[in-house]
């Protein structure tokens, strides 16, 4: 048997990874596959339900909006419970209900119905995205933790290109239905091998000690290959976890919990911008409507780019300041769009840079959002950071559409979302020149 002060929230942390907890990495990818499929196919939707219902870029707009909308729900609201009834409840649950969500928009009929099935669907996604993240920092060792968070939001963009292909292969012979309904029926494929293979965090059972803890860790730890426990360890860390997203904004979290709301909004306005309205675009600019689609494929190439870059680099260079040096990289990258409209080569590779550093970036947030919160205040952590930056994912895509509906030109548009890229720039800045302070003023304590 092992001894008590051999596990607790760092046994993780500290020990060498084993083929099942690789194997768990891979799921969450998998899964986060399908998120980024399923976020992105009614940009590709977009162009051919213009020509089929007419719809005006406001009205498309809103319906951009009702995903961002519901993934603030769901990280506000739902993610947390992970921290009171664990992350495989939550993330399961999640699973299934995006896959019904996906169905029924995949039948929709109206507008309405379009918007309150990406409403739903955003809610899973919301959940998904923070709770995905909390599973991974909690079944990886401190080597190579950051390298696999990136490596799951590497997922979600090739869930984007992947649906790009998808969408331009079914596009002429079936329509757009069938984005969506290919997107439920992935989701059902992963809920199936979840429902058998995900387990429980190992951390969140030996903070939170539910009933039947030791015995349930003991069944995880037989699956990884490491001996069983004889009791359950001391709680390392005693935080209170009723009280929500309120619970963030004790003093000692709530200066960089601020910052980092501030730099999720920012990001949001950007990526979701970026992300439904660029096939639209570069359709205004000229391009075909199936090579528009298909920019989702040299997009998405670009955000995998950004997120290995992200996860191989923030090993060794501090993990905050290099974030704000990618959204740096994105307002160059978003300036020089607009300036380089209607140039398609010159559009499409700026495009692609566009992606490489804002979904780096994220990447880059999400690392940085994980290591800040204890176990039994993690999800609610990830989930306010992925919660509150949906208000710029609700802006963006609505701006855009006022923009766009407006007339106003390709480059003043691109100036506009270039300064959104901005903000986070700036606030992670502060975040590490903060960190640094504290970090200096703990040292001359000791």
């Amino acid at each position: 048997m092992a001894r008590d002060g051999d596990v607790g929230p760092k046994m993780m942390a500290d020990a060498p990874m084993t083929a099942f907890q690789f194997a768990i990495v891979l799921l969450c990818c998998v899964i986060n596959v399908a998120d980024g499929a399923d976020i992105v196919a009614m940009a590709y939707a977009a162009p051919l339900l213009t020509k089929e219902w007419g719809i005006r870029p406001e009205l498309l707009g809103i319906v951009f909006s009702a995903a961002p909308v519901g993934m603030g729900v769901g990280a506000f609201f739902i993610a947390p419970l992970a921290d009171r009834f664990g992350r495989r409840l939550i993330v399961l649950s999640a699973v299934a209900g995006v896959g019904a969500a996906m169905l029924l928009t995949g039948i929709s009929t109206s507008v309405p119905m379009l918007a309150a099935m990406r409403l739903l669907t955003g809610i899973g996604l919301g959940t998904l995205l923070a709770s995905l993240t909390v599973t991974v920092v909690e079944y990886t060792n401190q080597r190579w933790g950051n390298f696999f968070i990136a490596v799951l939001h590497i997922g979600f963009a090739v869930g984007v290109s992947l649906m790009g292909l998808i969408a331009a292969a079914l596009s002429e012979p079936y329509g757009w239905r069938a984005f969506f309904l290919f997107g439920s029926a992935m989701n059902a494929a992963i809920l199936v091998i979840g429902l058998f293979f995900l387990p429980e965090s190992v951390e969140f059972l030996t903070e939170s000690q539910p009933r039947r803890a030791l015995e349930r860790i003991n069944r995880i730890f037989a699956r990884i290959g490491r001996t069983p426990l004889d009791a359950l360890p001391p709680r390392s860390v005693k935080v209170k976890n009723n009280l929500g997203i309120l619970s963030l904004l004790d003093p000692q979290l709530r200066r960089p919990t601020l910052l980092l709301w501030a730099a999720s909004i920012g990001y949001a306005v950007v990526g979701y911008y970026h992300l439904n309205w660029t096939p639209h675009v570069l359709a205004d600019a000229g391009v075909s409507t199936n090579l528009a689609i298909s920019s989702g494929f040299f997009t998405g190439t670009g955000a995998i780019a950004g997120n290995l870059a992200m996860g191989v680099l923030s090993g060794r260079a501090d993990p905050v300041r290099l974030t704000a040096w990618f959204f740096a990289g994105s307002a160059l990258a978003l300036a020089a769009f607009g300036m380089s409209a209607p140039n398609i080569v010159g559009m499409f590779a700026c495009a692609t840079l566009i992606s490489f550093f804002t979904l780096g970036g994220f990447s880059g947030l999400m690392i940085v959002s994980s290591r800040q919160y204890p176990a039994l205040v993690r999800s609610t952590g990830v989930g306010g950071v992925v919660g509150f930056g949906r208000l710029g994912a609700v802006i963006g895509p609505v701006l855009g559409g006022l923009l766009i509906g407006a007339g106003v030109e390709t480059w003043g548009s691109y100036l506009v979302f270039a300064a959104f890229a901005a903000i986070p720039f700036a606030m992670l800045l502060l975040l590490g020149a903060g960190n640094r302070e504290n970090a200096t003023a703990a040292d001359a304590a000791e």
